[in-house]
């Protein structure tokens, strides 16, 4: 039996329910995806904000988070 052959097998006896799981594993393979998800423009700017923020100093120290919190 071909590595091919196989998967078909494998994937006809798999649950219905997982095979989206399955599909979207395959699709990050085909992409060349690690499987992570993409990250918003807000999100990554967000990040670069937060970046830009530590290199200015205008950070607190865990300690005093906290203290705010109550922790």
């Amino acid at each position: 039996m071909t590595v091919r052959e196989e998967l078909h097998r494998i994937v006809d006896e798999l649950p219905e329910e997982e095979l989206a799981d399955v599909r979207q594993f395959i699709d990050d393979l085909k992409t060349g995806s690690d499987g992570e998800e993409s990250l918003s423009a807000e999100t990554l700017a967000a990040i670069q904000e937060g970046l830009e923020d530590i290199k200015a100093g205008r950070t607190v120290s865990w300690e005093q988070v906290k203290r705010e919190n109550g922790l």
